[in-house]
Order: C-alpha cells, then structure tokens, then sequence
C-alpha cells in the first residue's frame, strides 16, 4: 500500500513553525525550509520539465547535473575531452533517450530545445560559454568563479540584462542554509561572546616540475587550453614493471581536469574557489 502524501494547510504550517521556534530559539526560516518539504509538491508535467545541458563534464558538473536532473531533461552533454562525455551521456541516459555528445559548445549552443546550460568547465572557459549561452536565448547555472577578472564580469552583466535571461553561480558554502544558521547564532550571541577565530585556506598540492605527456586520444588539448597562454599537456610518467620484467607506462596530468586550479592561466587559486 502507498503511503497518503502529507499535507499541511498554511495556517496548521505556521502556527507549528512559531511552536518549534519558541521552543528551540533557532531561527524561524531555517524550520520553514524543513516543514515546507512535508507538504507534497505539484508534480511537474512534461511540458514544465526544460531541456538541460552540461557543458564540461568533469566531478562538479556532473554533480550539478544530477541535482538538476530532478527539474529537467539531459538531452546534451559536451567536453573537450570526448572520455568525459561518453561517460556523462551514460550517466544521465534515461529509458527514452542518451544524451547526444559534443565536443563544441558552439554547436550545441544552436540547438533550440536546450532551454538551460549548467557550466562546469575550468573557470577560463566561464565567460565564453556564459557568454553564448544566454546571447542564444538560454537560462544559465554556472560554477564560480563567475569570471577572472572585472571586466569580464561586466561583460556578462551587460550580456544578461540584454537578452532578458537567468544567470546563477553556484557557491554552495555562501548559500547552504547550515553556513546561514552559524552566522546568525554568532551575531545574535547565541553561542556567547566571541573570543577566538581560526580560518585556514588550503593552499593546494606541490609538486614538479612536469614532463610533456600524450595527450590522451579524443582530447582536444588547443581547445581546452583555448585564449590562456600557449602550453604543453604536463604530467607524471608511472612506470610499472611485471614479473616477467615487462614495463608499461601510465601517465597522470598535472594540468588538466581536476588538477587545473593550481595554474593561474585557467584559474584564481584556491581563493577565487
């Protein structure tokens, strides 16, 4: 048997909010955003769920993706490195449908039923995608940093009131509602008087210097190096040797996909993260 959806009229809903307020001292908002859950949502229809598409594939896009596939179709994934989006374009497969592959955000920039565009890229790549995206008539989820420098953010301010479009960037440790609630206890004394603070920032990995690599095959290095300055695919050779004394070699880069942050020409650093 299916269990009877929970509802809750809005008086019933606020009159418990201001009770659990009361009693517990926390801040009214933070247990509206759990009893509002209770109340069983509208169902969106077919007509209400947009198309989406990933542009840049790697840990955190695919992540943003599978939190937006709850209110949208994947129907296109896209990366200069074709692994990455073969693998995306499984991940999201639904019963109807594989999400087609790209390699060229341009290209799928002209399709017409990708009515949102969530960019995970290395944060060189923001603007230009950002950039597109909403001069083609597209809503906008985008990983921060928004851009890498002021001139470029007002670009892409000027871009998006223009067209009239949506542009969010995600920076989940500003808007997570535990990050609100810490501040509010803190600045209304609820923990006592502050008398000592401690912020650390991870300052990244060390290591190098690097060796030239291959460039794994269907990886369009110049692509995803793009308008940063001209450089070699660099990373670590792993050589491992058999019983039988056979070698064979494995290589990691250091300057690609999750590693890109620790190079100024793609992105701030730690900071701008």
């Amino acid at each position: 048997m299916n269990p009877q959806p929970f509802q809750i009229n809005r008086r019933r809903f606020l009159q418990t909010t201001a009770a659990i307020t009361a009693a517990t001292g926390v801040p009214g908002w933070f247990l509206e955003q759990d009893l509002a859950q209770a109340a069983a949502p509208k169902k969106l229809g077919p007509n209400d769920r947009p198309g989406i598409a990933l542009v840049g594939c790697g840990g955190q896009g695919r992540g943003d993706c599978k939190t937006a596939r709850r209110f949208g179709e994947v129907i296109a994934v896209c990366d200069v490195d074709k692994a990455h989006g073969d693998s995306a374009a499984q991940q999201f497969k639904s019963e109807e449908k594989t999400p087609a592959v790209y390699t060229d955000f341009r290209k799928l920039m002209e399709r017409d039923d990708v009515q949102v565009i969530i960019t995970g890229t290395p944060d060189h790549w923001h603007t230009m995608v950002n950039l597109l995206a909403v001069k083609t008539g597209k809503d906008v989820y985008s990983e921060k940093p928004l851009t890498l420098c002021i001139e470029e953010g007002q670009r892409l301010v000027k871009a998006v009131r223009q067209h009239q479009r949506i542009l969010q960037v995600g920076s989940q440790q500003r808007s997570d509602r535990n990050f609100r609630l810490a501040c509010e206890l803190v600045r209304n004394g609820r923990i006592g008087k502050l008398q000592h603070m401690i912020v650390g920032l991870p300052t990244g990995p060390k290591g190098g210097p690097f060796q030239p690599i291959p460039i794994p095959e269907g990886m369009d290095w110049d692509f995803y190096v793009g308008q940063a300055p001209k450089m070699e695919y660099l990373g670590e050779v792993e050589i491992k040797k058999a019983p039988d004394g056979t070698e064979t070699k494995t290589y990691k880069a250091q300057n690609a996909h999750g590693v890109f942050r620790w190079w100024y020409c793609f992105s701030g650093g730690q900071m701008t993260d």
